[in-house]
């Protein structure tokens, strides 16, 4: 696993503007998913275990909204002059 590099948080506000709404909040919902199943489960809890499952597929739903999603407009390149 790799570490992450934190972004400064001008950057994350100035991207965030950018965005959609739903993929603003699969953002969110994938980070604050990450946290969570960063955290140690006993392995005898079977709440845990339930809620890491419904954390799980809430982090696999964000996953899928923002590979669907295009990290920037498709603009045309063509050289003026």
């Amino acid at each position: 696993m790799t570490a992450r590099i934190p972004t400064p948080e001008a950057v994350s506000y100035f991207s965030a503007r950018l965005l959609p709404e739903h993929v603003r909040e699969a953002a969110t919902t994938a980070d604050r998913a990450e946290l969570y199943l960063a955290c140690p489960v006993s392995p005898l809890s079977v709440e845990d275990w339930g809620d890491r499952e419904t954390v799980l597929a809430q982090w696999h739903r964000a996953d899928k909204t923002l590979a669907a999603t295009a990290l920037r407009p498709v603009t045309a390149t063509e050289v003026l002059s």
